[in-house]
């Protein structure tokens, strides 16, 4: 087979993620990749635009893109192709929209588009823990906490395509109601880039010791501190997982799925947060699967997003590999 290329986007709420993949039929590979702050570009009109820009760049050089995909951290209503609000981009208007057909318009290539966890899961089905699990739960931890069922190599989005939206159930009955209401208690609020800062300066103000005190805070700095063996920054991991663990209990138990697999921008935490996270899944899990309970890191790496966002846009599928 010769090798096919597309464009893939992974638009996250901190970064996006994008560059030029190519695809031989057996493996896929990122041939240059770039970054832009999402924050710095403020509307939908800037996002169109320097997507645009991007594309019409590698263009020149890549002559024989295909097709361009996205992921995106919403829920995408799979058939249209409209988002609707997604949560962690402040700067979206309140109102769905047409992100596909917007797309298609303006590049004149096809456009590919899914929630940002299925194109980064979808990665996962054809190169990395999909190749010997069939069935798994993919989980995106990020600035906030994203999810995706594969069932049988697939990924099942649902009835409208919004299946998977993990970080959104409710795990604190007892949270004060807050606006918007969807967002008390879930589990997004206590597992992310966010809430792991916010309880490692809660910590701090009783830790005079630690070494995060007049550090620059974000995840990756606490997460080096935490293998240092920082106190704070362990007791943060530590709160955290606890919170990953028990949502993981419950989202396992209504799937009937064993096996979990974590990727996205903060993925890269210590060795230590995943056998805390699957220790205390094994103690939460009902018993007819705690034994059998995985949590792995992503084989995949830091890029499945544009990964799975450009395969998805090819069309490629799992039977393609067997």
């Amino acid at each position: 087979m010769s090798t096919r290329v597309a464009l893939g986007f992974d638009v996250g709420g901190t970064t996006i993620k994008a560059g030029v993949v190519a695809w031989d039929g057996i493996s896929a590979h990122v041939v240059t990749e770039c970054q832009q702050a999402t924050e710095s570009l403020r509307s939908v009109h800037d996002l169109l635009a320097w997507i645009a820009q991007q594309c019409e760049q590698w263009r020149s050089h890549y002559p024989p893109v295909e097709a361009v995909g996205i992921g995106f951290p919403a829920c995408i209503e799979w058939e249209s192709g409209v988002v609707a609000v997604p949560p962690n981009i402040h700067w979206w208007p309140d109102v769905p929209f047409p992100l596909r057909t917007a797309l298609s318009e303006r590049l004149s290539l096809p456009v590919a588009l899914d929630n940002d966890a299925n194109v980064a899961a979808h990665a996962e089905c054809l190169l990395g823990y999909g190749q010997q699990w069939p069935w798994f739960l993919f989980v995106t931890l990020g600035t906030g906490v994203g999810g995706a069922v594969v069932a049988d190599g697939r990924i099942f989005r649902g009835e409208r395509g919004f299946a998977g939206e993990l970080g959104h159930m409710v795990i604190n009955a007892n949270a004060p109601l807050r606006s918007p209401v969807f967002r008390t208690g879930v589990l997004e609020e206590y597992v992310g880039r966010a809430a792991i800062v916010e309880r490692t300066k809660a910590l701090l103000a009783d830790d005079p010791s630690s070494a995060l005190h007049g550090v620059a805070l974000d995840v990756e700095a606490i997460g080096r501190a935490a293998e240092a063996g920082d106190r704070s920054a362990r007791r943060a991991l530590e709160d955290v997982g606890r919170m990953l663990a028990l949502g993981l209990a419950s989202a396992l138990a209504v799937l009937g799925l064993e096996r979990v697999v974590v990727g996205g921008g903060i993925s890269g935490l210590p060795s230590r947060f995943y056998e805390q996270v699957s220790e205390l899944l094994r103690q939460h899990a009902i018993p007819a699967i705690a034994e059998r309970v995985t949590v792995v890191r992503t084989a995949v790496g830091p890029l499945a997003g544009i990964l799975g966002a450009a395969l998805l846009a090819l069309g490629v599928q799992k039977e393609n590999q067997q």
